[in-house]
């Protein structure tokens, strides 16, 4: 299983880094009736920083009454943020990211804990480059991730509930140097030999469940990294993000821990979209909690997590 989920990762990146030689880029001239005085010459040493973002909220509701084939009214909401820092200037840059979702389900199928977390994420990556030739930079990555609320377990009949995460339990931590290989702004393919990954886990009543030693805090792996992120318009007005991660620690090498988010996202009209993403782990460290039929829980072994979305809201590009 996890070989085959390898070589799916491994020859998506292949794929995505082949079609990226498909995409051209054009360049439309807007300065036809100014004159080149008017213009000032762009400088390749200036600075520039640029603040490229959204943030949106998605709402969805479900509602009967004396509906004959039966059905359960609820409330979906889904706030959602995500800001860049991008610097360029020579053969420095500096790109940095902050994401950050959070998502609450009301059900009266529930008879109790009706209002749920559906999704919770804190997301913070950093990349420093020194460009080395046309397409490759000397690169320093960090990249944080967590989430900001309890998550919970449900027991069967609805009536109790099993903490299962917080915040920083679990927390990852990726800090690596390697090359970054940029052939154009829709792609970047970073690859590092050095690679630190930190675990973190503030609860130690869920150490174990995150590979962590029993009554420890923390855990320190070091590794190979690879990262692939594709960010290109498919056609008008439908957006494609991918980002795919894959870490592997020297000392269990070959257990290979994948990351792996895609967003597909359309513009309806200037401030309504829709979207789709999907998200795929697996962790050879992460234990499956499951509750039999007494309520007792039993541990099993990891397995390839999945989660998707799909939704329509109001965004905002700035």
């Amino acid at each position: 299983m996890k070989k085959s989920l390898f070589l799916l990762c491994f020859l998506t990146s292949l794929f995505s880094v082949s079609a990226q030689d498909e995409i051209k880029t054009v360049v439309v001239d807007v300065a036809k009736n100014v004159s080149n005085s008017e213009i000032p010459a762009a400088s390749e040493d200036s600075v520039v920083w640029k603040f490229p973002g959204v943030t949106g909220l998605n709402f969805s509701q479900t509602a009967f009454k004396n509906w004959a084939e039966g059905g359960q009214n609820s409330i979906s909401l889904q706030a959602f943020v995500n800001l860049n820092a991008n610097y360029k200037k020579g053969k420095v840059r500096w790109d940095n990211n902050l994401s950050a979702e959070y998502g609450t389900l009301y059900s009266a199928a529930y008879s109790r804990f009706t209002t749920r977390k559906s999704s919770d994420k804190l997301a913070l990556s950093s990349k420093f480059g020194y460009q080395a030739s046309k397409s490759w930079y000397y690169t320093v990555l960090a990249d944080f991730k967590t989430q900001m609320d309890k998550g919970y377990d449900y027991g069967d009949g609805d009536t109790t509930r099993t903490m299962n995460s917080k915040f920083l339990a679990p927390g990852y931590l990726i800090a690596s140097l390697g090359m970054d290989y940029i052939p154009s702004k829709y792609m970047s393919l970073y690859l590092s030999p050095v690679t630190g990954r930190f675990i973190f886990v503030r609860d130690t009543t869920l150490s174990e469940k995150y590979g962590v030693d029993a009554g420890e805090k923390c855990k320190v792996e070091a590794g190979a990294y690879m990262r692939v992120v594709n960010d290109f318009d498919i056609v008008k007005n439908v957006h494609l993000n991918s980002k795919l991660e894959l870490f592997s620690a020297y000392e269990t090498f070959g257990n290979v821990v994948v990351n792996w988010e895609l967003l597909l996202a359309m513009k309806v009209t200037k401030y309504l979209n829709a979207s789709v993403r999907t998200h795929v782990k697996y962790d050879d460290a992460v234990k499956n909690i499951v509750v039999d039929e007494n309520g007792v829980e039993k541990q099993e072994g990891p397995k390839i997590q999945f989660m998707d979305v799909i939704s329509v809201g109001f965004a905002y590009n700035f």
